[in-house]
């Protein structure tokens, strides 16, 4: 059923492409280098793809399980190479992102590279403005997160989307609103009755 959901999508996502700017090859195969836990370079095709409906950790982040700290986006990134290191990677592409990054659902032999990930906890179901959405994903991932299986085992790791907003944004940031917060301004000059002057400090106007 997954199967024939993935590719209803291609073949919709195909129907929808405009042509504009580089073609968007029907099929890339080949040996691959993985430059994150979500993308990956066609070393002959020339070509970079990120894997369909998926979101992993970046780079850098770092996770807590059980008082253990564990550098969940080198795991994410190691995960994908053991999956694919000599192994010939099968692509269907679906779009061409703005950035010529091409969106693609992945696969070694049978497996589906994104749900693997998404089943194991490596990563996350995750749905990029105007990319082709993979409903089934969700279905994985809430299996994992109820098994507690690796980014589910982690206490208060940020999802990737959320850590890229913070690391941006790091001054009053207020969670999920992602409000950003002016400094308040500074109280009046008041004068005495004797005309003296005095400023209130912050906690006589609390």
């Amino acid at each position: 059923m997954l199967a024939a959901l993935l590719a209803g999508a291609h073949q919709s996502a195909v129907a929808q492409e405009s042509g504009k700017g580089k073609p968007l090859p029907e099929q890339l195969y080949g040996r691959v280098r993985v430059i994150d836990g979500k993308s990956l370079a066609f070393t002959e095709q020339k070509e970079t793809v990120r894997l369909a409906g998926y979101e992993a950790p970046e780079i850098e982040q770092t996770a807590t399980s059980d008082g253990i700290e564990w550098p969940v986006g080198q795991v994410s990134r190691s995960w994908l190479i053991l999956r694919t290191l000599r192994r010939d990677v099968n692509c269907a592409p679906l779009i061409r992102a703005g950035n010529d990054v091409i969106i693609a659902h992945c696969f070694v032999g049978d497996v589906n590279l994104a749900a693997s990930a998404i089943s194991d906890g490596i990563g996350y179901a995750y749905n990029y403005p105007n990319e082709p959405q993979v409903p089934a994903y969700f279905d994985l991932e809430r299996k994992a997160r109820g098994l507690g299986f690796g980014v589910w085992s982690a206490q208060g790791l940020l999802p990737p989307w959320r850590y890229r907003y913070e690391k941006a944004n790091p001054v009053h940031s207020l969670g999920d609103v992602g409000i950003t917060l002016a400094p308040l301004p500074l109280p009046p000059v008041l004068r005495s009755v004797a005309g003296q002057e005095k400023t209130l400090r912050q906690e006589d106007i609390r």
